[in-house]
């Protein structure tokens, strides 16, 4: 019951007829398992980017925020993350198709643009709230915090993945899970697509939304978990074993939120951040 389950789920993802792992004999399911593996892994990332991509357009189209009003720091991060989940995507087809040689090459751009990624990443936060951008439903410690966590944990996925890098099995879902450390904004761009016209519209649910904040960031560490249970069901059943990668992602997507609602809400942390100076145009 549980495998039809979490074949049923995956299926509507999109990652139909990569969950039965059973061959016509044992030897014939032991070859196939790493090219099953490897197109899982491969349509896991593709997925997640073009979510990441449609979410924001969706989001930038709706209205709910003016592309033109941004400063030029932000633009600057949106290009650079852009290219760098572009590159994360031809690199995820060059490994599955056994481009090796390229994709190691092209990887070192790859470092590159993830550097860029951060540095942008922190510039924006704090000029987002330097020049009273901020939503309203977060505080200045808490989307400094955030903006610094999100980061951190990508760092360290990619720098697992570099350092892993002749290791298969790890460093593809090192990268995986890069992806999905930096999905929160993501998510806070879809979810409210869903919230909204459940609450009523947007003249009842963004009140409540302020009111409620404590159960949105539930939402938001639910579909976020989700997000890593769903794709570590899916390798389970293609591999026939839960990865160790898993693991990692699983705290440290706990870790985001927790580390983020706790030292963001802290004195010094609040004081900082309420005063940061005003940042350039």
């Amino acid at each position: 019951m549980f495998a039809a389950s979490g074949q049923m789920v995956l299926t509507s993802l999109g990652f139909g007829g990569l969950a039965g792992i059973k061959g016509t004999g044992m030897n014939t399911t032991l070859a196939a398992a790493p090219d099953r593996e490897n197109r899982y892994l491969n349509r896991a990332a593709l997925s997640l980017i073009a979510i990441a991509v449609i979410g924001f357009a969706l989001f930038n189209l709706s209205g709910a925020t003016d592309i033109t009003q941004m400063p030029m720091i932000t633009h600057v991060h949106a290009v650079t993350m852009s290219a760098w989940l572009g590159l994360v995507a031809v690199q995820s087809i060059l490994g599955s198709c056994g481009s090796i040689t390229l994709h190691l090459k092209m990887g070192w751009l790859g470092v590159g643009l993830a550097v860029i990624v951060v540095v942008t990443g922190l510039m924006t936060a704090h000029h987002t709230i330097a020049s009273g951008r901020l939503p309203p439903f977060f505080t200045p410690g808490y989307f400094l915090t955030l903006g610094a966590m999100n980061l951190a944990l990508f760092t360290a996925f990619v720098a697992g993945a570099i350092a892993l890098r002749r290791t298969t099995p790890w460093h593809r879902r090192l990268m995986l899970g890069s992806i999905i450390m930096i999905f929160e904004p993501v998510l806070g761009r879809v979810i409210p697509f869903f919230i909204i016209p459940f609450l009523g519209g947007p003249e009842a649910a963004f009140p409540w939304i302020l009111e409620n904040r404590e159960a949105l960031e539930m939402i938001r560490l639910g579909a976020h978990l989700g997000i890593v249970l769903v794709i570590m069901l899916g390798d389970r059943l293609i591999s026939g074993r839960f990865h160790g990668a898993y693991a990692l992602m699983l705290a440290s997507v706990i870790a985001l939120y927790a580390v983020t609602n706790t030292v963001g809400a802290a004195g010094p942390v609040a004081e900082y951040a309420a005063g940061l100076p005003p940042a350039a145009p």
